[in-house]
């Protein structure tokens, strides 16, 4: 059912263990919520399952033309992980995310899938949609409709966060439906969690 590069992905280097929770209490204190109790967040971290290159897996359905065009196989990395959605009924919808952080030279955005983790089905695709721009645009109706009317508070803890490399900043919602934004939610903490672990590999080096 999946790609066969997922069995051949390199670890992500770092011990995240430790930092997940370190970006969500920073990313709430900067926004003046020190209560815990009130750290809610709609997504859960199940699994960081690795990376892999782009020629690893050139099938994904929203790379840009113009990479397949002039493939350049050194080019941008796919990240992969796995996460729930979370319900304000408690409910949980297993998903499987890949993006690739492309390339800076072509000022592209990120672009990859989600999908529904035990059927395989894709909810919600990621494209590179303009000068460093990322949309994410859901295609299930089912999925959508499972949300859109459902209360759930999307934090905007990581909105408009420039100590993380700043493309997370430029990613979109599509129709502005709460699955989407949910989905952009998890892109950016993702993104800039890998970005923290890196800074604080580099930093160590020079110890």
């Amino acid at each position: 059912m999946w790609q066969t590069c997922i069995n051949k992905l390199s670890p992500i280097e770092g011990d995240f263990s430790l930092e997940i929770p370190e970006l969500l209490k920073i990313a709430f204190n900067e926004k003046g919520i020190f209560n815990e109790d009130e750290m809610f967040m709609p997504i859960r971290i199940v699994n960081i399952l690795g990376c892999c290159s782009t020629a690893m897996y050139l099938d994904c359905p929203n790379i840009p033309e113009h990479h397949l065009d002039h493939p350049d196989y050194n080019m941008g990395r796919y990240y992969w992980f796995d996460f729930d959605i979370v319900g304000v009924d408690r409910l949980l919808l297993p998903l499987r995310m890949v993006f690739n952080t492309g390339d800076a030279d072509c000022n592209d955005g990120f672009w990859g899938v989600v999908w529904e983790r035990n059927k395989g089905k894709i909810i919600a695709n990621i494209i590179s949609s303009g000068d460093t721009e990322t949309t994410v645009e859901a295609v299930s109706n089912q999925h959508i409709k499972m949300y859109e009317y459902q209360e759930i508070l999307i934090p905007t803890i990581l909105d408009g966060n420039d100590d993380c490399g700043g493309l997370s900043r430029y990613i979109i919602s599509a129709n502005n439906l709460k699955l989407e934004k949910i989905i952009c939610l998890a892109i950016k903490f993702f993104y800039e969690l890998i970005l923290i672990v890196k800074q604080k590999i580099r930093r160590s080096a020079f110890r």
